[in-house]
């Protein structure tokens, strides 16, 4: 139980710090990085590489469009097809941004050997039927997109 405490207070600490740093949320900055890695994205793109639903990523996206950070314009090759990229404005502020906690906790998992990811996956999912959990929503750590 205080592992996952840990975890958990890591995750919240951190994104409080960048919040109140940086002005935006802890899914936001981890939007910026993953679009300052790989964009253009489409937005089903982004949402795959951030673990998440697009349902979840759409309000991310629409705040840091709001904010200037992030341009969303038709794709060259295919128009139906919708491109997120960083702005300007957005590219000197992951300048100067740390990494996401989010991003710290997948490679920590995708440190895990294969069998000991195997086992966190079922202890985990064996945790949340016994809690009667496994239908509800989770959006990302401490998300108020």
């Amino acid at each position: 139980m205080q592992n996952l405490r840990r975890i958990f207070k890591a995750v919240e600490s951190y994104s409080r710090t960048v919040e109140t740093k940086f002005g935006m949320t802890g899914p936001q900055l981890w939007a910026l990085w993953e679009l300052g890695r790989n964009s253009p994205l489409s937005l089903k793109d982004l949402a795959a590489s951030m673990h998440l639903s697009p349902s979840t990523v759409v309000g991310v996206i629409d705040r840091l469009i709001a904010k200037d950070l992030v341009t969303r314009e038709p794709d060259q090759a295919d128009r139906r097809r919708v491109c997120l990229s960083l702005s300007t404005k957005g590219k000197e502020l992951l300048d100067q941004a740390p990494n996401p906690a989010q991003d710290q906790l997948i490679k920590g998992l995708k440190s895990l050997n294969p069998g000991q990811l195997k086992t966190l996956s079922l202890s985990l999912e064996s945790l949340v039927k016994t809690m009667a959990a496994d239908k509800l929503e989770a959006p990302f750590f401490f998300a108020e997109e």
